[in-house]
């Protein structure tokens, strides 16, 4: 059997039978946008295509539907129609059961890669692939669905994490070309309508069923693929492969994956329940007892926002490992053992792994065991792994991630290793590190970024501008895994800032990609887990907070602000809470509220910016529940002002789980200031609250001012 085909292919609307079927279904090509590609090198918006078609199809699905007569060729095309979003269904109002208030739509509706950047994802808690609908390719910069298509093109059993992140072996199932006139979409089940057919599908983390229409279920196969979307951000895996095997029941198409072997693929097919329907009762069953780790009572949209929120910080980081063995992206072997990919560590970090350590503490352990295996096999701990190296984003964030693990007393994990990983990480520079600029997402080769720019970090006390590319992010970021104080070697007194420094020593403010993600304004909060020196840097309290009144009175609202100074790039997350840190709760409390509601919606959109991996979600889950980790190996949370009316969260595991119960006394959606605050009796006057304490359970109570 033939593979599924291992890159992308461009083809003329002119070019005979694909313009006659584009123009039978109606469809009109991509025309003038951007194609980021595994295969063609165009990275960047290097390359603009105009009229051109992508597509990968698997061929021996695609060979069955010729059999049945069903078109051989698939197109990835936008269509020239209404929005989908428009027939799709949505919650309208919040049931009893807090699973019915998820809308996997949320954030699935945008242009470019800064709005939600999702997909409705079905499937199970953290598992290894999902199912999505599919209405043009997915691609690096591209998912496979978008609520402002129209059309139904395939089915698509995917593991790509985030809209710039590519795709790991996917299997692609084509269907004629429709019109989508419903979606029912839930993270166990999903339904599309499209021309006048009834599409279905369930999943497990491994293994999924597709109900198709009569007489449209392809015929089964097996084989295996290379496709690495992410490719051109990694290296080669010579060993790596998808497998999968499927088989046919009816108008029912029952498929196993596996990135260890063709026998394992077999194994998890099997492991389907017997039905379509107790498939998704087991997926129904799974995200249940997820989503009931936090029980709360809100306003109706609060709830679908929060439930949904629940529902994205739960996929990723997704379990790579099959019946106790994985196949490394690192050293490109199995292994035995557990192991998790797709941390988007760098974004991550701030909030979305604090939650899991929370919520999951059952998995965190094997997460950060992954981590320290990403080490023993590759070298180094990663920044964002999927499956292997990307050589994506900056700084330390896995030394961050282990540190707060240990911090907060997480076991299930070798910690004599993660100590060993992160002083090598900040102690032992990168090869050709005084020979390459580092780049975010460049390629390197085998050699993955790690700590870019340490040897000039070690030796100078900062990442000199003129060596290493985004030197002041890098040096703050190095500063916060370090627990140290060189940020301040970037500090200019006459411009209030941190800014880029040469190798002599020189400030240059007009150094370009001196930033990760953000801007001179926002890079002067990202001290975390040092704020105190960063009031002293300002001049004291009172300048401090007339700097945080400027900050968020001038850039962080204003409509799309500076472009990287607003609520959807993370480094901006803590600085709300930073009032707190010289007396002035109300305006955290004030600027919190504001965030929530005008930076999130329950609409298709969704996000200021994109999700990232759980870690925009994250966020609104801490700080609708009242609290949030500004500086997470701090073991502290700052308060600030919740907007649920009450919350139960169940913490730790087997006998030492304990609940936290969270009331909102004199509660009402418009009351944002808080008069007092207590945990089980004590005033949390200070406006902190310990992560010990905390997990401890008990009550903290919230007084709302009339």
């Amino acid at each position: 059997m033939e593979p599924i085909i291992d890159n992308i292919r461009t083809f003329s609307a002119n070019n005979g039978k694909i313009g006659e079927m584009l123009a039978a279904a109606n469809l009109k090509p991509h025309e003038g946008e951007v194609f980021w590609g595994p295969k063609t090198g165009d990275f960047g918006g290097e390359k603009r295509a105009k009229s051109v078609f992508h597509f990968g199809i698997p061929f021996d699905i695609m060979r069955a539907m010729n059999a049945n007569g069903f078109l051989g060729v698939i197109l990835i095309a936008r269509m020239a129609l209404s929005p989908l979003a428009a027939f799709s269904a949505a919650p309208s109002s919040l049931a009893s059961d807090p699973l019915d208030a998820i809308d996997p739509l949320v954030g699935t509706e945008g242009t470019g890669t800064e709005y939600g950047g999702m997909m409705p994802y079905t499937g199970v808690p953290f598992g290894s692939m999902q199912v999505v609908p599919m209405t043009r390719t997915n691609a690096v910069g591209r998912t496979s669905f978008n609520a402002l298509d129209t059309h139904l093109l395939g089915i698509c059993l995917t593991r790509q994490p985030a809209i710039w992140m590519g795709d790991t072996a996917p299997l692609r199932i084509p269907v004629p070309p429709a019109r989508i006139t419903r979606i029912d979409a839930h993270p166990w089940q999903t339904t599309v309508q499209a021309g006048g057919k009834t599409y279905m599908w369930t999943a497990l983390g491994r293994a999924a069923i597709v109900r198709f229409p009569p007489g449209e279920a392809p015929a089964p196969g097996s084989g295996s693929s290379t496709e690495r979307m992410d490719a051109p951000l990694g290296y080669p895996l010579p060993n790596f492969r998808g497998y999968w095997i499927s088989e046919r029941k009816g108008n029912e198409l029952r498929i196993g994956l596996s990135t260890v072997s063709a026998e394992f693929a077999a194994r998890n097919l099997d492991e389907l329940p017997p039905t379509f329907e107790e498939t998704a009762a087991h997926a129904r069953a799974a995200w249940s007892a997820q989503i009931a780790r936090i029980d709360i009572e809100a306003e109706p949209d609060v709830a679908r926002i929060f439930r949904t929120a629940q529902y994205h910080a739960a996929l990723y980081p997704r379990e790579w490992s099959e019946h106790g063995v994985y196949h490394s992206a690192f050293d490109d072997t199995v292994h035995t053992g557990t192991a998790y990919t797709a941390y988007s560590l760098w974004d991550t970090y701030r909030a979305e792994h604090p939650l899991l350590i929370l919520t999951n503490p059952e998995r965190t352990g094997a997460m950060m065991q992954s981590l320290v295996d990403i080490y023993r096999e590759g070298g180094w701990l990663p920044k964002w792994p999927n499956p292997g190296y990307t050589g994506i984003m900056t700084g330390a964030p896995a030394e961050i991630v282990l540190a707060e693990a240990m911090a907060k007393g997480v076991t299930g994990f070798d910690w004599a290793g993660a100590r060993a990983a992160i002083r090598k990480n900040a102690t032992v520079p990168q090869k050709f590190d005084t020979e390459r600029r580092w780049e975010d997402r460049g390629r390197f080769g085998r050699f993955p970024e790690t700590r870019g720019g340490l040897t000039s970090y070690l030796s100078r006390g900062y990442v000199a501008c003129d060596e290493t590319a985004e030197s002041v992010s890098r040096t703050l970021d190095f500063s916060f895994a370090d627990r140290n104080r060189a940020y301040t070697n970037l500090w200019n007194a006459q411009a209030r800032r941190f800014l880029p420094r040469r190798k002599d020593g020189s400030f240059d403010p007009s150094a370009k990609h001196a930033y990760t993600e953000c801007s001179p304004d926002t890079a002067l909060w990202c001290v975390p887990h040092d704020v105190p020196g960063l009031i002293a840097l300002l001049g004291g309290p009172a300048a401090f907070e007339r700097e945080l009144d400027r900050y968020f009175g001038e850039i962080f609202f204003t409509p799309n602000g500076t472009g990287t100074s607003h609520h959807g790039n993370e480094p901006t997350h803590h600085v709300a809470y930073l009032y707190g840190y010289v007396g002035n709760f109300r305006k955290t409390q004030r600027t919190v509220r504001r965030i929530l509601s005008q930076c999130y919606s329950s609409g298709r959109r969704g996000f200021d910016g994109n999700e990232d991996c759980g870690a925009m979600s994250a966020w609104y889950i801490f700080s609708a529940l009242g609290f949030y980790p500004v500086d997470p190996v701090g073991g502290t949370y700052r308060l600030g002002s919740p907007a649920v009316k009450s919350a139960a969260l169940k913490l730790g595991t087997g006998a030492s789980q304990t609940t936290l119960n969270i009331r909102v006394r004199n509660y009402a959606p418009d009351r944002v200031y808080v008069k007092r605050a207590t945990l089980n009796g004590k005033e949390l006057a200070d406006g902190v609250l310990r992560h010990a304490d905390l997990m401890r359970g008990g009550e903290l109570v919230f007084e709302m001012e009339d």
